[in-house]
């Protein structure tokens, strides 16, 4: 199979690459509830799944605010060049 085979499975079955990305993100945050834990050094540190769930939400923010300032900042009107 080459890649271009590849990206057209994936496109086709879109709701399987998403389930499977939910799933890996799932398998992480539960890694590090029971990842063991040494000297805390933020408060972070105490609180299983925090930074798992920290990066997540950061990410997600972080994704929807770049969006938005994109279309607000880089998209102009279809006459703009008129």
């Amino acid at each position: 199979m080459n890649w271009v085979n590849l990206i057209q499975y994936l496109r086709d079955n879109m709701n399987l690459l998403k389930r499977a990305l939910y799933l890996l993100m799932a398998a992480t945050i539960i890694f590090d509830i029971f990842m063991p834990r040494h000297a805390a050094h933020f408060f972070g540190d105490k609180i299983p799944g925090f930074w798992s769930l920290f990066g997540l939400v950061c990410c997600v923010l972080l994704i929807r605010i770049m969006k938005g300032l994109s279309h607000t900042v880089l998209m102009k009107k279809e006459d703009y060049y008129e």
